[in-house]
């Protein structure tokens, strides 16, 4: 698997609270929806970044859980660069 065979489709676009939620084709057939990457500032960092959550359900106790999980981690750590590249063409922010 390449990068190259990630697709990314922004969905939706709320300027007020700086979130996209985008949805992911891969190889042209699966789509996977419903990623949200939010514009904000961690403890970690002052200035804002973008930060890229796959798609997850609630469990009982509030604790989230991933739908989907690349265990492959340079093609995660490249997926990431990918959709934010694209998220700040499309947002025109940092």
């Amino acid at each position: 698997m390449k990068i190259s065979d990630f697709e990314i489709k922004i969905k939706k676009y709320d300027e007020k609270k700086n979130v996209v939620c985008v949805n992911l084709i891969v190889f042209g057939e699966l789509e996977i929806r419903n990623w949200v990457v939010r514009y904000t500032e961690t403890r970690y960092s002052s200035n804002p970044i973008w930060l890229v959550n796959p798609p997850s359900v609630k469990g009982r106790n509030k604790k989230i859980f991933w739908i989907v999980y690349l265990r492959n981690t340079p093609l995660w750590q490249l997926l990431q660069k990918k959709i934010v590249e694209v998220i700040k063409d499309y947002t025109n922010l940092l």
